[in-house]
């Protein structure tokens, strides 16, 4: 790796690209318990475009391989290598928001910049992206968002996941040749606004793509004026709880646009979990008020033009929460109000942390989320409970794990995200054990019909070991795959490719 090391040190600066040990092996790990560290050979942060294409330029004449990496917020494997060495490419001092168009309404900004930094930009002049990209979004940055079709981050059930607002990308494609797509394409269309009209939406083929059909730089979204009105409101139910919180958004989404921005379920396990019952040394100060509480909890945050129009939409939404056993907390953050944090704070940001961290320091998730039609929530709720009867022994054999902690998350008009998953133990004498475990739950979560969005190295694997593509759609997949990388460069390993 002499000669690649000296290249890229060329393009970007011996400040910006290290072969150290203690670099390289903060870049060989990820957020999950059951993947090996595997060091690259060479990490590098460019600043431009132009660095990004000449460095894949490089990896091509050496056969080098190349992860393209964002906040580092993955869970599943998805931002370091899967084979071990080559080139990490950390995209975060590309930052910077490129301009904010008030008359198309879209901002386009560089792919490395967080979720937070571009919306606190953005709130200053009264916008939002509306999907506020993952959970993860105080650290997480836009291009890794759009890798993924991540929901999670607040905006959910009014704007669906953040993909869908993208009009505009610059990507270097593996070979290190850059292409605009969506408005982009053309070269008379001077300001991007619409992604649609110039042909196929090649646009569409980049996001979600895992990272593996080219390196995203820049991003043009759509931005919504925030409504000046809101309400956040929090919840019991009763059981069967999930089978009412599914009732109430259908409900919900039967009675048309009522103004939901959030919604969100935490099944009595979860609560248990935040609010310190199951584990009495997790402490999180702002769940104290559900401290011994053995119910479930729902949520929601909603918007509003008019406080009269607020206040209208609000009486429909609450009754039908009320007709299935929705017993409201007080209106504090202090009475157990947990949308007001949500919505006001930066809880949009911090709400699944503690839920990954539940049975203790040192535990850690092993994520099996995924989209569903909302009336199928409870079934494949109870398939995980199923799952973890059947799985005991195992369970019980990789320690305190907890199998199925799922949450879901209203999300657009026809799904839901469910948050489920492992949580295990950061032991290495237990990583087989749990990845075995976790590939198992991904294998029947794929055939109850679960779409992942997370994909990275666990989850796209899964799926295909799960045979949940068929024959045409993955030749077409690994098609387009080698056309566009036919020395194998970019994110080698993810979906077997």
């Amino acid at each position: 790796m002499t000669d690649v090391y000296k290249a890229i040190e060329d393009i970007v600066g011996s400040k910006y690209v290290s072969q150290d040990d203690f670099v390289r092996q903060t870049y060989g790990r990820s957020n999950d318990g059951a993947l090996p560290e595997r060091w690259p050979d060479v990490v590098v942060r460019p600043g431009l475009t132009d660095e990004v294409s000449q460095i894949l330029n490089i990896a091509n004449r050496h056969k080098t391989p190349v992860v393209p990496r964002g906040g580092g917020c993955d869970i599943s494997g998805g931002s370091k290598p899967i084979e071990g060495g080559g080139i990490v490419i950390d995209l975060t001092r590309m930052n910077k928001i490129i301009n904010i168009d008030e008359q198309s309404l879209t901002v386009t900004a560089q792919a490395g910049i967080t979720w937070a930094q571009l919306n606190s930009v953005l709130s200053e002049k009264g916008y939002y992206t509306g999907n506020l990209g993952p959970g993860s979004g105080l650290s997480a940055a836009i291009g890794g968002g759009l890798c993924h079709h991540s929901v999670g981050g607040g905006g959910g059930a009014k704007y669906g996941t953040c993909t869908e607002h993208v009009v505009a990308l610059q990507v270097v494609l593996p070979q290190g040749d850059i292409i605009q797509t969506g408005s982009n394409a053309s070269v008379y269309v001077k300001e991007p606004f619409c992604r649609y009209g110039l042909g196929p939406d090649l646009c569409a083929m980049f996001l979600g793509d895992q990272g593996i059909l080219g390196v995203k730089t820049e991003a043009t979204l759509e931005i919504f004026p925030k409504p000046p009105y809101h309400a956040a409101k929090t919840f019991t139910l009763k059981e069967p709880s999930d089978v009412k919180a599914a009732k109430i958004w259908l409900a919900w989404r039967k009675r048309g646009e009522l103004g939901i921005y959030d919604s969100q379920y935490w099944p009595q396990l979860t609560v248990q979990g935040y609010g310190g019952t199951l584990v009495p040394q997790v402490d999180f100060p702002l769940f104290k008020p559900w401290k011994g509480l053995n119910k479930a909890i729902f949520f929601y945050t909603m918007e509003g033009e008019t406080q009269e129009e607020l206040e209208s939409k609000q009486k429909i939404v609450d009754k039908i929460v009320l007709e299935n056993s929705g017993e409201p907390f007080g209106d504090t953050i202090e009475e157990g109000n947990w949308a007001k944090w949500h919505y006001e704070g930066s809880g949009h940001w911090q709400n699944f942390h503690p839920f990954w961290g539940s049975i203790g320091p040192g535990s850690i998730p092993c994520s099996t989320e995924h989209h569903l039609p909302i009336h199928r929530f409870p079934e494949v709720n109870k398939k995980l409970g199923d799952w973890e009867i059947k799985n005991m022994d195992k369970l019980t054999k990789a320690g305190p794990a907890i199998s199925a902690l799922a949450m879901a998350l209203l999300c657009g008009h026809t799904a839901v995200e469910m948050d489920c998953g492992l949580v295990v133990w950061q032991d290495e004498t237990k990583r087989e054990l749990n990845y075995e475990l976790w590939m198992d739950q991904l294998k029947m979560l794929a055939k109850e019909g679960g779409m992942p969005y997370v994909m990275g190295e666990a989850i796209s694997r899964a799926f295909v070991a799960a045979g949940a593509y068929p024959g045409p759609y993955y030749d077409l997949l690994r098609s387009i795959k080698s056309t566009l990388d036919p020395n194998r460069i970019l994110s080698p390993g993810k979906f077997y490719l």
